[in-house]
C-alpha cells in the first residue's frame, strides 16, 4: 500500500501543468480536463485511501503496482502532449473555456423559460424514479423492470433532454449574472433542476456542479480571487466529507416514494438521512472511498490477472462498437465490452469500466495512446455532426452541447466505450430537438457584448 501511495504522489506531477493554468487564469481544453479528472481517480483517491479501502483490491504485489504506475504515467504524459499540441487560439469546442468565454449570448422567450420550469417538474415524476439509485424508488423501478426496449430508450432520450435543459439554464443564469441582472424564472428553473440532481446519482450532481464552475470560470474569471477560492474549497470539502457520506445513507433509506405526493416523500428521505447521519457517518465515508477507488481497482485487477498472451488487439473495441449501435439498426448486437472485461479480470462482480481499462485489455501498455486517440476521434465525430447541422440548419446551440458532452465525457471516467459511442447516436436526436427549438424562435443567438 505504501508503494502505491508513493507512486500515486508521482502521478500527480503532470496535472500540475493544468493547475498552473488555473492559477494563471488561462484557458483549459478537453485534454486538460481529462488529465485533471483522471488524476483525481487514479492518483489522488489511491493516495488518500486507507488500509480498509485498499483491502477491496485484495492481494497487492510490487510488480503489478509498478506496471499500473507506468501505464498511468504513460497515459497522463500522452494527455499532456495532446493538450500542448492543441491550437490555443482556436474557438472550437475542444478549447472548452475559450469557447464558453466567446460564446454567443442566448436570448430566450417567456414560453421557453416556462418550459425550463416544467421540464424538471415532470422529471421528478417520470425520470428520477426510474434512474435514481436511492432505494426509496425501488418499488417503482421493480414495477418498470420489464419495460420494453422502446420504453427504455424513451427514458434515456428524456435523460438527454433533461441534460440539454439544465445546460441551457446554467449558461443563461451566468450570462444574466455577467450583466449584473437577475431573472426569477431562470432562478426557479435552476432550483428545480437542483432538486432533481439531489435525487439522481451523485455523479450526475457533480457533473453539473463542476460544469457550472467551468462556465463561471470561462465567463467571469475576473471575479475569481483568493476569497472565492476559499469558498470553493470549503464547498468541495462539504460535498466530500458531508454530502457524499450523507448520500450513501439516503441511498438505503427505508422510506417509500409516493408519486402522488413527491414533495413529502423527498422530505422524509432527507429527514431519515439527517437523523441517521451521526451513527452511519464513518461507515458511509469508507463506502465513499471504496466506490471512488473502483476505477483504480479495475485497472489493478486486469494488470494483475492478465497476461501478454491474452491481449486481444481490438476485439473488445469492436464488441463495444457493436453494442453501441441501436437495436433498430443492429438487432443481433452482442453484450458489449463489460462481460469480456470481467472475464479478463477473473471476476463476476460489476467492475468500474473505463476506456482506459478497455485499452489496457486490447492494447496492453499502448492503451494510454489508444485512449487519447479514442477521445480525439469521438470529438471529431461530434464536431463533424455539428458542422453538418449548422450547414443545413444555420447557427444553433449544437456546438454548446458539444462542450457539455466533452466535459461530461472528461469527468465520467467510469463510462464504457459503448456508452460514449451510444451518446454519439443520441446526439443526432438532440440536434433534432435543438433545431426545432430554434425553428420555433424559442432561442435566438446574439453577438456577445465585450
Amino acid at each position: 500500500m505504501l508503494l502505491i501511495k508513493v507512486l500515486s504522489l508521482i502521478l500527480i506531477f503532470p496535472s500540475l501543468f493544468v493547475v498552473h493554468k488555473l492559477i494563471q487564469k488561462k484557458d483549459l481544453n478537453f485534454f486538460d480536463l481529462l488529465l485533471i479528472f483522471n488524476t483525481l481517480y487514479f492518483a489522488i483517491i489511491p493516495l488518500k485511501s486507507n488500509e480498509v479501502v485498499f483491502d477491496s483490491i485484495g492481494r497487492l504485489s510490487e510488480r503489478t503496482s509498478i506496471f499500473v504506475f507506468i501505464y498511468l504515467l504513460f497515459f497522463f504524459v500522452s494527455l499532456l502532449i495532446a493538450s500542448n499540441l492543441s491550437i490555443k487560439e482556436s474557438d472550437s469546442p475542444l478549447n472548452v473555456t475559450r469557447f464558453l468565454k466567446n460564446l454567443y449570448e442566448l436570448k430566450v422567450t417567456l414560453y421557453f423559460k416556462i418550459l425550463l420550469i416544467i421540464l424538471p417538474i415532470f422529471s421528478l415524476i417520470y425520470y428520477v424514479p426510474q434512474v435514481s439509485i436511492i432505494s426509496a424508488f425501488g418499488e417503482i423501478q421493480d414495477t418498470n423492470a420489464n419495460i420494453s426496449y422502446e420504453q427504455s430508450s424513451m427514458v434515456k432520450f428524456f435523460g438527454t433532454i433533461f441534460k440539454l435543459g439544465i445546460t441551457i439554464t446554467i449558461v443563461l443564469f451566468f450570462q444574466i449574472i455577467k450583466k449584473k441582472k437577475f431573472d426569477v424564472l431562470i432562478a426557479i428553473s435552476l432550483l428545480l433542476f437542483l432538486v432533481n440532481l439531489l435525487l439522481l446519482p451523485r455523479r450526475t450532481l457533480l457533473v453539473f456542479f463542476l460544469f457550472a464552475a467551468i462556465v463561471f470560470y470561462s465567463t467571469n474569471r475576473e471575479l475569481i480571487n483568493k476569497k472565492m477560492m476559499m469558498y470553493a474549497l470549503g464547498f468541495a470539502a462539504f460535498m466530500y466529507f458531508i454530502y457524499f457520506p450523507f448520500y450513501n445513507i439516503i441511498r438505503h433509506s427505508p422510506v417509500k416514494v409516493d408519486l402522488q405526493d413527491p414533495i413529502s416523500s423527498i422530505s422524509e428521505i432527507y429527514d431519515y438521512g439527517i437523523t441517521s447521519f451521526s451513527d452511519a457517518d464513518k461507515n458511509s465515508s469508507v463506502r465513499t472511498d471504496d466506490r471512488a477507488l473502483g476505477l483504480y481497482r479495475a485497472v489493478y485487477w486486469l494488470m494483475d490477472y492478465d497476461s501478454e498472451k491474452e491481449i486481444t488487439w481490438g476485439r473488445i473495441t469492436l464488441a463495444a462498437i457493436d453494442h453501441a449501435i441501436p437495436k433498430v439498426v443492429n438487432p443481433s448486437k452482442g453484450q458489449g465490452s463489460e462481460i469480456l472485461l470481467q472475464e479478463r479480470m477473473n471476476t463476476k462482480k460489476d467492475s468500474a469500466d473505463s476506456v482506459l481499462l478497455l485499452a489496457l485489455a486490447d492494447y496492453s501498455m499502448f492503451g494510454g495512446i489508444f485512449t487519447v486517440i479514442v477521445y480525439l476521434l469521438v470529438y471529431k465525430i461530434w464536431f463533424l455532426i455539428a458542422g453538418c447541422s449548422e450547414f443545413f440548419f444555420g447557427k444553433t446551440i449544437v456546438s454548446l452541447y458539444i462542450v457539455f458532452f466533452l466535459f461530461d465525457t472528461a469527468f465520467s471516467i467510469e463510462r464504457k466505450l459503448d456508452g460514449i459511442l451510444a451518446n454519439t447516436v443520441s446526439y443526432f436526436l438532440v440536434i433534432v430537438v435543438i433545431v426545432l427549438v430554434h425553428r420555433l424562435n424559442f432561442i435566438t443567438l446574439l453577438q456577445r457584448e465585450h
